[in-house]
């Protein structure tokens, strides 16, 4: 029930799902109580006109994104540990795993084992429990990419039990301590990599982000920068792009402040 609620609740606080609620609520205020409704309707669309405005959600999303950079020069550790999220199961009409807007991770993992990074890749993903929605799990999926990639079955360690990047840490750990693993080379998207390492955190292990999937670049940041009236008027309209992105680096952040949370209560 944790999971479910950990999964449902934020799509109810999101920009998107908390302007529908107030637009149904309205519903039931617009006749006893229009000023109340008045005020909900304008509540709503100021959630999707700024979380869908596209300076705005770059700014958010730079906020967290650019916290980690890409790794720069030869890296060595213990392992790769490829959190998923990435991929898209080979349920039909497909004809086989396919990547997701997250897929450059495992472009990434495979980079950076081909490169000799580390000699071994972690692949941590498992199903929601209450969920039907796959037919298979993330690390599974993860691992036919990668061998179709080039690299080696013996090379990869599949966790397939972790439903949330909490999970994926405890679990991941658990095959980190067993294999005697002293430094590892955490891959997942830039803006989920804040998330990850506060999970991750352990005294005995060392820990080298590599973040990839950026969302924002630095010419896409020079681009908005501009203050043109032609990219203004581009892009002070909502989209359904720009609200997305709002959407997930909401998430990170409502993550990491739950996450801080625990240590206070």
């Amino acid at each position: 029930m944790s999971v479910y609620l950990a999964k449902l609740l934020p799509q109810i606080i999101m920009p998107v799902g908390l302007a529908a609620l107030l637009l149904f609520i309205t519903l039931f205020l617009i006749r006893k109580h229009p000023k109340t409704a008045t005020w909900l309707v304008l509540i709503s669309l100021i959630l999707v006109g700024v979380g869908g405005n596209a300076y705005f959600s770059a700014y958010f999303a730079r906020t967290l994104e650019w916290r980690h950079m890409p790794l720069q020069g030869e890296v060595k550790a213990d392992a790769i540990v490829l959190l998923g999220g990435g991929t898209e199961p080979a349920d039909a009409p497909r004809t086989g795993v396919e990547v997701n807007g997250a897929g450059d991770r495992v472009l990434y993992a495979a980079g950076l084992y081909k490169q000799g990074a580390a000699p071994l890749i972690i692949l941590s993903g498992g199903n929601v429990a209450f969920s039907q929605a796959r037919g298979s799990t993330p690390a599974q999926e993860m691992h036919d990419l990668l061998f179709e990639l080039g690299v080696p079955k013996e090379a990869m360690v599949l966790q397939d039990q972790s439903q949330n990047t909490e999970e994926d840490a405890v679990y991941t750990k658990e095959i980190l301590k067993e294999k005697g693993i002293e430094s590892v080379i955490l891959v997942t998207s830039a803006a989920h990599m804040e998330r990850t390492l506060m999970h991750f955190q352990d005294p005995q292990l060392t820990l080298i982000p590599a973040p990839t999937d950026y969302a924002i670049t630095q010419r896409y940041w020079d681009y908005l920068m501009r203050w043109d009236a032609q990219t203004i008027l581009l892009h002070l309209l909502p989209t359904s792009q720009s609200l997305n992105l709002t959407s997930n680096i909401f998430h990170e952040y409502l993550g990491m402040f739950i996450y801080r949370l625990k240590f206070i209560f």
